[in-house]
């Protein structure tokens, strides 16, 4: 794996890197951190954190367009200041009240970010080199997470009540060191677009796609939540399967992201990447619909190569995601467009957890093929639904034609307009 060049893509991998080391740390940390330290109920904390997703809806838009309004990096800045003072405050909570609130702001805090980030990565990146750079930064998410396994291990193992303060903090730490380091990035200003009603809002073919984007995310849940579910409660697989098929999932992701993210090149060629994943995780829910049934040794040769199918479709899916929902943006409202993006992300991602328990409670094996089916059939709509929006794109880039959206009924379509409109922004 190759370093990004010397300056400010280098700088900001640096930034992913603390960035993924807290949000691996707080991920199961904090939700021991307020059972075990605080004293919370397992209910009350699930009911905390799903309030948190559904607040959280509500910042990834504004802020993506407040971003576009005064630039991108100072809101991240500022954005990651708040993140750091929020994580901190979990140390003085001590009721249900007062952790509703915090984990309420806190979603908030971390859902305005998201679209902040992408769109200032979009900002420093080209046509050329941007998938490139989105999927090196996707690596180093991945190895600052897996680091951050080893600090949550270390406050099992202690199990005192400052060792998870302690995990805590760090986290909150490496949230500051994020704002930090953003201070040396440069102020590319990409946005500074004209004060106006979210024109995305009116992009029906973009949001159409940010839906099905939405969707197709749920490979995550898949891993997550059905397989370690499956293995342990449907499999005569060892006991030590659920957690060995996660970290195969994590190298195998580490070694295969940037490979994976070079075939797409355009809109046309994210679309494709999208449907092979699909493919991907259709093969992998029949595997695993053949799993209950197997002996140990076998069960176990099953699912690792399913695990490897569905990580494929998560390599697939998310360089299709980077590449439609950049080229499909005017580079004047990244921060607009990644907001509407991103909000299809958590809407999926709020349901997904529901959808899978459900299928593989009541149906068994039979829950795993209705899934594969069902997601093969959403990714096979990428295709028709980008050949669709790759029409509505205007003739000009958004700082050319501030007053028109996307899709709506003024502007022009044009098959060549996303080329056109990618090669102006990048230069």
């Amino acid at each position: 794996m190759l370093l990004p060049p010397a300056g400010p893509l280098r700088i900001y991998a640096t930034l992913s890197f603390f960035d993924s080391l807290a949000r691996g740390v707080m991920l199961a940390g904090g939700v021991l951190f307020f059972t075990r330290v605080v004293g919370l109920g397992a209910v009350e904390v699930g009911t905390g954190l799903s309030v948190a997703t559904l607040v959280g809806l509500m910042a990834a838009l504004p802020a993506g367009l407040i971003g576009d309004r005064i630039g991108h990096r100072r809101l991240l800045i500022t954005l990651s200041l708040v993140r750091a003072a929020l994580l901190g405050s979990y140390l003085l909570v001590d009721s249900f009240p007062a952790f509703l609130l915090v984990v309420s702001l806190a979603g908030l805090a971390e859902s305005a970010v998201d679209p902040v980030r992408q769109a200032y990565l979009g900002s420093l990146t080209t046509p050329e080199n941007r998938v490139a750079t989105l999927a090196y930064n996707r690596v180093v998410h991945n190895v600052g997470a897996t680091l951050g396994t080893p600090a949550l291990g270390a406050a099992l193992v202690i199990g005192s009540t400052s060792a998870f303060r302690a995990l805590i903090a760090g986290g909150a730490l490496c949230v500051l060191c994020v704002g930090i380091i953003a201070v040396r990035l440069p102020d590319t200003r990409a946005g500074q677009a004209p004060p106006r009603v979210a024109g995305v809002l009116r992009d029906r073919p973009f949001l159409s796609l940010a839906l099905l984007n939405g969707l197709l995310i749920l490979h995550g849940e898949l891993l997550e939540i059905a397989v370690p579910l499956w293995v342990t409660g449907h499999t005569h697989a060892p006991a030590w399967t659920a957690p060995a098929l996660l970290l195969v999932n994590v190298a195998l992701a580490i070694a295969f992201q940037m490979r994976a993210g070079r075939g797409v090149k355009d809109a046309g060629s994210a679309a494709r990447a999208m449907q092979r994943g699909g493919i991907a995780v259709l093969a992998c829910s029949l595997a695993f619909a053949t799993t209950g049934s197997l002996p140990s040794a076998l069960a176990l040769t099953v699912l690792f190569g399913a695990v490897a199918l569905l990580t494929a479709a998560e390599l697939l899916q998310s360089a299709g995601a980077w590449g439609l929902s950049y080229e499909l943006a005017p580079h004047s409202r990244l921060g607009e467009y990644q907001g509407a993006w991103s909000v299809g992300t958590q809407l999926g991602r709020s349901s997904g957890p529901l959808l899978i328990t459900l299928a593989l409670t009541g149906l068994g094996g039979m829950g795993w093929v209705i899934l594969g089916v069902g997601y093969a059939t959403a990714a096979s709509l990428a295709g028709p639904l980008t050949r669709h929006a790759t029409r509505t794109r205007p003739h000009t880039t958004a700082a050319e034609a501030p007053d028109t959206a996307p899709g709506s009924a003024t502007s022009t379509p044009t098959p060549t307009a996303t080329a056109t409109a990618t090669a102006t922004a990048g230069k």
